[in-house]
């Protein structure tokens, strides 16, 4: 289901029609953000804070500040401050909970590597356990993936900014 332009052949389905075209993000508190595709954002090799991954998907979306050379990918964006996960309460830090740790740090999920430096991650305090944000918007407890991309939107435009 979507939208479809048959002059210039373009489609948008509902759930990127229903995303708000800017938002404000703790992630990058300085700047408005602005939805546009990867193939739009001219600075390519970016990282997205939340999940790590670079800009590659050109049909995909992500917030992005061209000030800055920021952005981060709309699922990301999407984020709560609290997550539960498997009954486990999980907080959203925009920068690791402790400033001068030195170890590395592994997700409790997928044991890989946590980047600490200039990016998202949730943390639990009581159990000293880190997530990386993509995997812990997976293990999001008891939520399908439609409900999810659902849920994305909604969180979303909780953030939306008058354009």
């Amino acid at each position: 289901m979507g939208f479809v332009c048959e002059g210039c052949n373009y489609f948008i389905g509902n759930t990127c029609f229903s995303l708000p075209s800017k938002i404000q993000h703790m992630s990058h508190p300085h700047h408005p953000l602005k939805l546009t595709w990867y193939a739009d954002f001219q600075n390519g090799n970016l990282k997205c804070p939340g999940c790590q991954n670079y800009t590659n998907d050109s049909s995909a979306r992500a917030y992005c500040c061209t000030e800055c050379n920021f952005f981060i990918d709309r699922f990301c964006a999407s984020a709560p401050k609290i997550l539960t996960v498997e009954d486990v309460s999980y907080k959203l830090s925009y920068s690791f909970p402790f400033k001068h740790e030195k170890a590395v740090i592994k997700c409790n999920r997928c044991s890989d590597k946590v980047v600490t430096k200039d990016s998202m991650l949730y943390y639990n305090l009581e159990r000293d356990e880190t997530l990386h944000v993509s995997c812990a918007l997976i293990k999001e407890s008891g939520i399908d993936s439609e409900t999810r991309s659902n849920l994305s939107v909604q969180r979303l435009n909780e953030l939306r900014i008058a354009d």
